[in-house]
């Protein structure tokens, strides 16, 4: 049995009628982080709020005075877990609804993406960011889940 990699902490009772949620973050990120040639050991916790706890999370640490879909902690590697991760239920679900997917699937995005920034990967290069992608894309439509990438065209 694997340890758990993901603690949920609900600060939004919109998070609670995300059905499925949670279960589909945990396979998401474990499917993830098997691909990985080496994840940090440890569980990430991870902050279900609103836009305005992020809006002051994001100004707070990162400068910038507005509401962010999701922000990731890293934890120094003395800490024995990978870090932290925030996600804001008005901005996931208005992104959701602009890209024509579930905020459930959005999220789960999200938050594989965040736990992957959390063991390192990072796409401020264009090579890093092509990595990054392709091992969403695998991820998530391995689960079902529609490539968040994948520009769809009119015929």
């Amino acid at each position: 049995m694997s340890t758990p990699r993901l603690e949920f902490m609900i600060d939004d009772a919109r998070w609670e009628g995300a059905a499925g949620f949670e279960a589909l973050a945990e396979k998401a990120v474990e499917a993830g982080l098997a691909r990985l040639d080496a994840a940090r050991p440890g569980t990430a916790v991870v902050l279900l709020s609103g836009d305005a706890v992020l809006r002051d999370l994001n100004h707070r640490f990162r400068g910038k005075d507005m509401p962010t879909n999701v922000l990731s902690f890293p934890a120094p590697e003395s800490e024995g877990y990978p870090g932290d991760l925030a996600l804001a239920w008005e901005t996931c679900a208005r992104e959701a609804e602009a890209a024509g997917k579930s905020v459930v699937e959005h999220a789960v995005h999200l938050v594989l993406h965040g736990v992957l920034h959390l063991n390192g990967l990072d796409h401020q290069e264009e090579d890093e960011a092509a990595e990054l992608e392709a091992l969403e894309s695998a991820v998530l439509t391995g689960l079902g889940i529609k490539d968040p990438y994948l520009v769809e065209t009119e015929s």
